[in-house]
């Protein structure tokens, strides 16, 4: 979603780039409320190939995003967010198919102060987080961290979130604290089944600092820690049992924005790292019938991105090139790897506050597989996106 707004361009007012960097990377509170009424619609295509024994051919991803941002008052706006869309797993000559409406996402932000933001959202349970046997496995597919598509599970139940984020000035330097917190509400997840799935609530705290540097240059860091409860899951004997306890996810990022003679440009990293967490298993016997159950360890894994954008004139067009490669480390080895990736999108006023932005994207990496051996993949992205503000 948030990928969805920026590239729409949508218009936020904000004490700084600390404070909106702070709220934008808390999972559903926005920077500030929307100066203007805008209205976006769009299309996005993602696809990867992969070599025989990634245990697909190939996966595929259509969306249909919407998006639109009313303000209210000086102080108050709200942001919807609704897709629909259709993901699709090629695997020995079976496709298999999820697609639907996803969870529709409902933001209200509050400018308390100059210095102050606070945020509430609603995730509201319109997709479909029931799956069968042919949906799940699109699901796990999708939901691969390094290849970044779009959705994954299309539905997670309904949830609650609350935030906010806040800001200082301490000599040359910007000091920002954001923190949220996500109540989830318990869904069916398995198709045939009315056993119920409640994941686990969610906290997230965010430090940031920024400060300029020269002429037109700036430096941002921070750090951010998310942690998880324990999630509930009904078992079939009726009680209530925790499936998977997620480990404690870690993000440290920093990035360098400059000016170059017309253009500007951004380098930056992010390293994510998620510690070991704990599943629940049945135990069960040739005949299919369940004869226990045990707790296993669930690696952890290390998520590192480096990239550079920018934004600069190209005749008399301008174009925003971008070029990131992302280096994934997992305890198990199976599905560690690597993705290079370019891509450019050129916004387009074509009358009025009517906006246009095409896109495309190439990446192309490796993976292994579970028989130890690294295979390659690649894969296109293309979308066009279109913006109406009042």
């Amino acid at each position: 979603m948030r990928d969805f707004q920026r590239r729409f361009g949508f218009r936020y007012t904000a004490p700084s780039m600390l404070l909106l960097g702070l709220a934008l990377s808390l999972p559903d509170p926005l920077a500030s409320q929307a100066t203007e009424h805008a209205f976006g619609v769009g299309w996005q295509f993602q696809s990867y190939s992969f070599d025989e024994g990634l245990g697909a051919k190939v996966a595929t991803l259509n969306m249909v995003p919407l998006a639109y941002s009313v303000p209210i008052g000086g102080r108050l706006g709200l942001d919807f967010y609704g897709a629909y869309a259709d993901g699709r797993v090629e695997r020995g000559g079976t496709t298999y198919l999820l697609q639907g409406m996803v969870d529709t996402r409902v933001r209200a932000i509050f400018q308390a102060s100059p210095w102050a933001i606070l945020t509430a959202s609603v995730n509201l349970p319109t997709g479909n987080a029931t799956h069968d046997e042919e949906e799940a496995v699109v699901a796990s597919v999708l939901s691969t961290d390094v290849l970044g598509f779009r959705e994954a599970t299309w539905g997670t139940g309904g949830a609650v979130t609350t935030g906010f984020a806040t800001a200082m000035e301490a000599g040359t330097w910007s000091l920002g604290l954001g923190a949220s917190y996500r109540l989830s509400q318990g869904f069916e997840p398995t198709y045939g089944s009315s056993l119920t799935y409640e994941p686990g609530n969610e906290i997230r705290v965010r430090l940031g600092l920024d400060r300029n540097v020269g002429e037109g240059g700036k430096f941002t860091t921070g750090v951010t820690y998310q942690n998880f409860s324990e999630d509930q899951f009904e078992t079939s004997a009726g009680d209530m049992r925790n499936l998977f306890q997620a480990g404690s996810r870690i993000r440290g990022d920093m990035s360098y924005a400059f000016r170059s003679g017309r253009s500007t440009w951004a380098l930056y990293g992010v390293d994510i790292w998620r510690e070991k967490g704990d599943a629940f298993l049945d135990l069960v016997d040739s005949q299919g019938t369940v004869v226990g159950d045990t707790t296993v360890v669930v690696g952890s894994q290390n998520l590192v991105v480096v990239g550079l954008n920018g934004s600069a004139l190209l005749g008399s067009l301008r174009v925003r090139p971008a070029l990131d490669f992302r280096y994934q480390m997992r305890e198990e080895d199976i599905g560690e790897g690597w993705l290079a990736g370019a891509g450019l999108d050129i916004p387009l006023r074509l009358f009025g506050s009517f906006d246009a932005f095409p896109r495309g994207r190439f990446s192309w990496g490796q993976l292994k597989a579970s028989d130890g051996e690294t295979r390659s993949l690649w894969g296109v992205e293309v979308g066009l996106m279109l913006r109406w503000q009042i």
